[in-house]
């Protein structure tokens, strides 16, 4: 390898001037020595403005299926957003400068750790050579689709590359598993029911919202407001718990919107929502109580709730 600063590679991969040719392609990277490999992918930005493209290194088959389905279909699974998927990630700005940064489920970017750079680098220097191929074979990265499967540079034995297929699994299946409180449904089912209110909900990542802590935790927001006036009923802030997943953080929504409900002492006619996602996990929720849910492309009142 030329040099082992992936700072340096970057600045290399950007001076070949092929974001544009290998944005429709995916590719993967399996050093020697790791489980897993790594799936390299590209999320170019309008321009102008301050960054230039993204390139991600995807950590492992369940990842990059789920990469793939959201962007597909922006309510899949848990995911809302790349930054919340684990990978390594080369960001190129608009000036040309390069930065790379880590990132887990559940947490803010980060820079990389001293000992992460020698595996960013032998994944970089991969794919800045696979990025030089491409320019006189502009379909290698294609080259074992009619295998189903991946075109790959596989690293066996250490400092042995060599191209290779990577055939692509079937995904796990996403299972969903809401848990109600028996106890509060059956109080919810005690209290009015106000036919004719509306009560507009929505829980997301909020990046621009963050824990204060070493390692800072992104934060999610469960809100909720009138649908007749706008006025916010209720707005929790939360992140992942060490125990936690993004994952049950979603599945314990439907719960806290339901002590919210309690809180109110009524159950609202409907329940106005701007997710697919939202709309899905709150449907064990519907079958117990009398209200509506209805989806909707934007509630003006209910992004004010978000403006932090």
């Amino acid at each position: 390898m030329e040099s082992d600063d992936p700072i340096a590679i970057g600045r290399k991969m950007h001076a070949l001037g092929l974001w544009k040719a290998i944005a429709p392609f995916n590719w993967a990277v399996k050093p020697a020595g790791t489980p897993l490999p790594y799936f390299c992918t590209l999320i170019e930005f309008p321009q102008p403005g301050p960054v230039l493209c993204r390139f991600m290194m995807i950590e492992g088959w369940q990842t990059f299926h789920d990469y793939v389905f959201t962007r597909t279909d922006r309510n899949f699974g848990f995911y809302s957003s790349p930054i919340e998927l684990a990978h390594f990630e080369l960001v190129v700005l608009e000036t040309g400068e390069v930065d790379l940064f880590r990132h887990d489920p559940g947490y803010v970017p980060r820079q990389l750790f001293e000992q992460e750079k020698p595996l960013v680098s032998r994944i970089l220097w991969e794919a800045y050579g696979i990025m030089m191929r491409i320019e006189s074979d502009a379909r290698l990265p294609l080259r074992y689709s009619g295998e189903k499967a991946m075109f790959a540079r596989i690293e066996s034995p250490p400092g042995v590359w060599r191209d290779a297929p990577m055939p692509i699994p079937q995904p796990n299946p996403v299972v969903e598993r809401v848990t109600l409180s028996k106890a509060d449904i059956a109080a919810a089912k005690d209290l009015p029911f106000a036919a004719e209110e509306t009560v507009e909900v929505d829980f997301r990542l909020v990046p621009s919202l963050m824990t204060r802590e070493e390692r800072p935790r992104l934060a999610y927001v469960l809100a909720g407001v009138d649908g007749a006036n706008g006025e916010k009923l209720f707005c929790d802030r939360l992140s992942i718990a060490r125990d936690e997943t993004i994952k049950t953080l979603w599945e314990s929504m439907p719960q806290r919107l339901l002590k919210h409900l309690l809180a109110r002492g009524r159950i609202p006619g409907t329940i106005k929502l701007v997710s697919g996602r939202v709309f899905r996990l709150l449907r064990p929720l519907c079958v117990e109580l009398p209200f509506k849910l209805s989806l909707h492309d934007s509630l003006e009142r209910l992004e004010q709730a978000f403006k932090f």
